[in-house]
């Protein structure tokens, strides 16, 4: 096969694939797609080095018998601890999402800044060294676990419940009001979801999406590549490790085409 005919792999521990997916299709639509969900290992913020290195390999594993030309690890937790581990695992190229705290540093009017992860992103030695490297000393940092913002969204709450979504956030973001935050950071890709409810909520703080900047950093490195995919509308191929009815079901709910496949897959 043609190397830019070949698929883009996205995954994620779930549904957080799906932002990154929205704007591959959007922005490159060209592209075919193989979107794995790793239900069966959600969340990713939950698990030690040890077990994420254990389960980037074996989700490299099968994806490479897939032959994308590109893996995204549409995952911070991942991306921010291990990222380097994991391109050592495969020939193919990838990419994952960074937190940018650059640009959030380059808009913040108030010299604060909040960070919305899981608990083990807001947590990480990782984040601190980034911190400390990409953010000015004259700038306040704000970090909110969002685990439970996060949950809701693996499960399609935020879909048909907004009082509880609403109330979650404002648990989990209980003193963002009584701070001068101004910019607000997305560290998890569930989160985009979210991102309106957030705008409601909070009118006056900017929210950066890593999302939209991760459609940027694949298409680029496609192009400079020369690994675009050239003609027709790309198709997207879905397969899940986990419950598939219950899965099948949610992604429809949000607008994005089955069948869902169940791992293991026949190529």
């Amino acid at each position: 096969m043609i190397t830019h005919n070949r698929s883009i792999a996205v995954f994620d521990s779930g549904l957080g694939s799906l932002s990154v997916i929205r704007g591959i299709r959007s922005e490159i639509s060209k592209e075919n797609i193989i979107y794995f969900a790793d239900k069966k290992n959600f969340p990713y913020g939950e698990k030690s080095i040890n077990e994420l290195e254990q389960i980037m390999a074996d989700t490299i594993k099968i994806l490479s018998t897939l032959s994308p030309k590109i893996i995204v690890v549409a995952s911070i937790t991942p991306s921010i601890q291990i990222l380097s581990k994991i391109r050592s695992m495969t020939p193919i190229p990838v990419v994952g999402v960074p937190i940018p705290l650059k640009e959030a540093s380059k808009l913040t009017k108030k010299k604060h800044i909040a960070i919305l992860g899981t608990a083990s992103t807001i947590k990480s030695r990782h984040l601190e060294e980034q911190i400390k490297s990409e953010v000015p000393q004259k700038i306040f940092v704000t970090k909110f676990d969002a685990s439970q913002i996060i949950d809701l969204v693996e499960k399609g709450i935020f879909l048909e419940n907004d009082e509880f979504t609403f109330n979650t956030i404002s648990k989990t973001l209980r003193n963002l009001e009584d701070t001068n935050v101004d910019v607000l950071v997305l560290s998890s890709t569930h989160l985009s979801f979210i991102r309106s409810h957030l705008i409601k909520m909070y009118p006056s703080i900017r929210i950066i999406d890593p999302a939209a900047n991760v459609v940027k950093e694949i298409k680029q490195f496609l192009k400079t590549n020369n690994m675009l995919r050239k003609n027709g509308l790309g198709r997207i191929r879905i397969i899940v490790n986990g419950d598939k009815t219950e899965f099948e079901s949610l992604i429809k709910t949000m607008g994005l085409p089955g069948p869902v496949e169940t791992f293991p897959t026949n190529q």
